[in-house]
């Protein structure tokens, strides 16, 4: 699933050759100066073995702590109002999945709680997700078949009333059954290419099912169906949605290598080894996350001591800091990443429902001045992004936007002038008594007020007056709301291409910004039952020049990933998808 991340808010298909459809290179960018770079290709796993994750014995070390510059909130992450990048941060340690996604987009059955995900029939697509015995949550419950379904019934879409981040793929599924406590089947009612991405990191999805049924009087979660009695829906969707709010141990058990193990709301959250874990423990004692929101501040604790690894947002001058630690035994990483920051423009404001409206800001935001002065300093290669469905390094990637996103403030006041829109005396346009002002609303982070700021200064060429709408709330309180005029925040873009339908479908569960195109809702289903690799990538590639020609959004750049880490540490990387501690199961940690 594409998640929102503050950073800005998967293969194994049918068909053997959208293996290379979808793979998703993590190579390293660039970043100048003094050699602190860190490698030039994503490091395998260590307990990658072929298509299976299995995790490695590794040496026990010290616990280490890692800053960030947003804060973990949610251990429901599947939940609209909670998904976040920064939530997989931590829950990739947390909670276990159905597959595991190397550093290099490989998506591989995940053998420590997994026997096998097979495809047993193509026609109907039936799929068979089999599951290790013996394998339980830290409260010793079992972690069995009732998971799986409690997934299922909250992303099917046949239920109402959960209120779900995306419904990708469980929508597709006609018919599901545990056959038995280790066994989830699923027989698609329209074939689903991405099905290794369900139960997957994509949303970390896989819950206690057993903590539900004890909170709602549920004897048996496999049980339940559309045809349920009305309050006893009623009592699952209500705590799904909002029962793990929240910091609570007993309601909120490991299934993965670490546990949740203390919370300090907008500060930090302390992982531990998980004494349930039946699979090789995790080499650091203990893990923390914590949250310091201004990127030169997390280099300065790396620096000092107080963190042993920083991932802060993409920022010049951290950068430079960072490089430059390299005598005091600080490694550096610049590498392409997969979070791509961009603007969406909100239909329900009468402005942007004016196409023209729409095309003279895309004309008008210079995309190349922002790449310049905010990315190239830490990745000199860094250009705009000319799609809103694939990025650069991914078979399929097309230039939709160089032609519409012009960066050209004379030709938005043409197009502007030619719609009718009239300058007044003080330089904006009006229209019907309505000023072509509106707001772009963002999280606190600097690289995005920069980004505002040279927007103002660019769009004010073309008679819009922006105002700046700087909250540190926005995306976890108002942006799944369409609370805003322009929204500036980034998706982090995942290997399953058919993720981007719950963005841009009508009423897709992330599409906030109001868009709808019929033609669009219906060529993305054609696309997503696609299993014909040329046919899946070329329906896609329509449907990228289809949303640029309507500009319900402005790709901007993708972000690079940036982390500093003291060589005590070893194996680091910065995963695109799930953030620098995906495999921090797998570091060895050196004392001192």
């Amino acid at each position: 699933m594409t998640r929102i991340t503050g950073r800005g808010r998967s293969r194994w298909v049918l068909a053997a050759a959208v293996t290379a459809l979808l793979a998703l290179v993590a190579a390293c960018g660039g970043g100048g100066g003094e050699g602190n770079f860190g490698s030039t290709s994503a490091p395998q796993a260590k307990g990658r073995q072929g298509d299976v994750y299995r995790a490695p014995q590794v040496p026990s070390g010290p616990g280490v702590t890692l800053a960030a510059d947003t804060a973990y909130t949610a251990y429901n992450n599947a939940a609209a109002d909670a998904n976040s990048l920064y939530n997989a941060y931590v829950l990739t340690q947390v909670l276990a999945t159905a597959t595991w996604v190397d550093a290099d987009g490989t998506v591989l059955v995940n053998g420590d709680v997994m026997d096998g995900i097979d495809l047993v029939s193509s026609a109907p697509e039936t799929v068979r997700w089999r599951i290790k015995p013996g394998i339980t949550w830290s409260d010793g419950q079992p972690w069995n078949c009732k998971d799986f379904y409690l997934a299922y019934l909250a992303g099917s879409g046949k239920i109402p009333g959960f209120t779900t981040a995306s419904n990708n793929g469980y929508q597709d599924i006609g018919t599901a059954q545990c056959t038995n406590d280790l066994t989830f089947e699923a027989t698609f009612a329209k074939p689903y290419a991405d099905y290794r991405g369900l139960f997957g990191q994509g949303q970390f999805d896989l819950l206690p099912a057993h903590v539900l049924e004890a909170r709602t009087g549920v004897p048996d979660i496999r049980q339940i169906n559309p045809q349920s009695p009305p309050d006893v829906l009623g009592r699952i969707t209500q705590f799904w949605n909002t029962g793990w709010n929240g910091f609570d141990k007993a309601t909120q058990p490991a299934s993965g290598p670490y546990q949740l193990d203390s919370w300090v709301q907008d500060q930090q959250v302390k992982l531990t080894r998980n004494p349930a874990w039946k699979a090789n423990p995790g080499g650091p004692e203990s893990i923390t996350y914590r949250n310091i929101a201004d990127a030169t501040a997390e280099a300065q604790a790396l620096q000092n001591g107080e963190v042993q690894a920083a991932a802060p947002q993409v920022d010049v001058n951290a950068a430079n800091l960072l490089r430059g630690l390299a005598a005091q035994g600080v490694k550096f990483q610049a590498t392409t990443g997969v979070t791509y920051e961009h603007l969406d423009m909100n239909f329900k404001n009468p402005i942007f429902a004016d196409k023209a409206v729409r095309q003279a800001f895309a004309q008008c935001v210079n995309r190349q001045e922002l790449v310049d002065k905010l990315i190239k300093g830490v990745q000199p290669e860094a250009t705009p992004l000319q799609s809103l469905i694939y990025l650069p390094n991914q078979q399929g990637y097309q230039d939709s936007y160089s032609q519409i996103a012009t960066g050209n403030a004379q030709q938005a006041n043409q197009t502007l002038t030619q719609a009718g829109w009239v300058k007044g005396p003080d330089g904006v346009f009006a229209k019907n008594g309505q000023r072509l002002q509106f707001r772009i609303s963002h999280t606190n982070v600097p690289r995005r007020v920069q980004t505002v700021q040279l927007i103002q200064a660019q769009c004010q060429q073309a008679g819009m007056q922006v105002v700046d709408d700087n909250d540190p709330n926005f995306l976890d309180q108002r942006v799944s709301q369409g609370d805003y005029d322009v929204a500036l925040f980034g998706w982090a873009n995942d290997p399953f291409i058919s993720s981007h339908q719950s963005i841009y479908t009508t009423g897709g569960g992330q599409n906030w910004q109001g868009y709808s195109n019929p033609q669009v809702d219906a060529l993305m289903n054609q696309a997503v039952s696609n299993l014909d690799a040329n046919g899946f990538r070329q329906q896609w590639q329509e449907v990228d020049r289809l949303i640029a020609a309507d500009l319900p959004s402005i790709p901007l750049f993708v972000q690079p990933n940036m982390l500093g880490y003291t060589d005590r540490i070893d194996n680091a990387y910065y995963q695109p998808n799930y953030g620098p501690l995906y495999n921090a199961n797998e570091w060895v940690v050196q004392g001192g």
